[in-house]
């Protein structure tokens, strides 16, 4: 998946920084993930619905104008709360709001039994009979965990924590021969961020553990291409080595560099350079540290031929770029 910053967010829906921010620390951006100080924004996202107007309108109605009667003001928040508080308490509401939830979703006990999953999960899963699953597929049962890398995540997670998981490798393929009905091929390598939250009782007492899959990454391409970029993708702050690079997918340096042009439209150290860039506009962000700094954060010098190829492409050094982005 491909982000934007803060700024580019701002200037593609016509606001400014701040507002931008407040959206994403209040959550209404679908898919939004923070890095250390710096928010990323999916290049796909939807502006958010302006809910001033809105605010405006409720402050009305709680504030009744001169001269209204104060009894039948009286009443109808009265029967505003009772509506809120049949609507809480609506079980059928609350299990569509799960089932049409637009990220993968499933429900466990404290035990680890699988409860609920919702239809985001069930198609990522490729599950079409989840009867089957619920109360017999047990999560820390599962002997792939350590494998995975997520079972101190899990374990963490049904101890009662609430814990976050970033860029996790997604074992599509196993997910789907384990739990699926249909055992079908699974094509492309995705990441997810993983988010489990405990939902416990007035005694706090644990009751479930909601588990939230977010894709992070996504490859669909020839085998040989997936590789690859996964490859940079994970170790961008090395020195790039196109030997390398083409030992992995077993084909020599040449053939490899075509291919992935073919495919792609650029050439591997070219998406390379795509990718070093794009942190070094992420950390130029983060004011604590210096421009020198950021490109050691990033693996290379800064006097080095990436700051002239940072100002060839984007048509600004570096220091104007964390100007432009970090001004009020």
């Amino acid at each position: 998946m491909e982000y934007i910053t803060v700024k580019e967010a701002g200037e593609k829906w016509g606001l400014g920084i701040r507002m931008v921010t407040l959206y994403c620390t209040e959550g209404r951006i679908a898919g939004v993930v923070k890095k250390g100080n710096l928010w990323l924004i999916p290049e796909d996202a939807v502006k958010p619905e302006d809910r001033r107007r809105k605010k405006a309108s409720i402050q009305e109605e709680k504030e009744p104008a001169a001269g209204k009667d104060n009894d039948v003001y009286e009443t109808n928040k009265h029967e505003n709360a009772r509506s809120f508080q049949s609507l809480y308490e609506n079980k059928d509401l609350f299990i569509e709001i799960v089932k049409h939830f637009p990220y993968p979703m499933h429900i466990c006990a404290p035990d680890g039994t699988m409860l609920l999953a919702n239809e985001a999960y069930l198609k990522f899963a490729k599950i079409s009979n989840p009867e089957r699953l619920y109360k017999k597929h047990n999560i820390l049962q599962n002997p792939n965990l350590e494998r995975w890398g997520v079972k101190d995540f899990t374990v963490r997670a049904f101890q009662g924590e609430a814990v976050y998981a970033y860029d996790v490798k997604v074992p599509h393929q196993e997910i789907v021969d384990r739990l699926g009905d249909d055992k079908e091929l699974v094509y492309g390598s995705m990441y997810h961020n993983i988010t489990a939250l405990p939902i416990r009782d007035s005694n706090n007492k644990l009751l479930f553990i909601v588990f939230i899959f977010i894709t992070s990454r996504y490859y669909q391409d020839r085998e040989e291409i997936i590789k690859g970029k996964e490859y940079i993708d994970n170790h961008w702050r090395e020195e790039f080595d196109i030997d390398k690079l083409a030992g992995i997918v077993h084909m020599s340096r040449y053939h490899y560099t075509r291919l992935f042009k073919q495919h792609t439209g650029m050439t591997p150290y070219s998406y390379y350079q795509e990718v070093k860039i794009g942190k070094l506009k992420e950390k130029l962000c983060d004011t604590n540290l210096s421009i020198t700094q950021v490109f050691e954060e990033c693996g290379v010098d800064y006097n080095g031929n990436l700051a002239k190829i940072f100002k060839d492409k984007l048509g600004m050094t570096p220091s104007q770029y964390r100007t432009m982005m970090t001004q009020k």
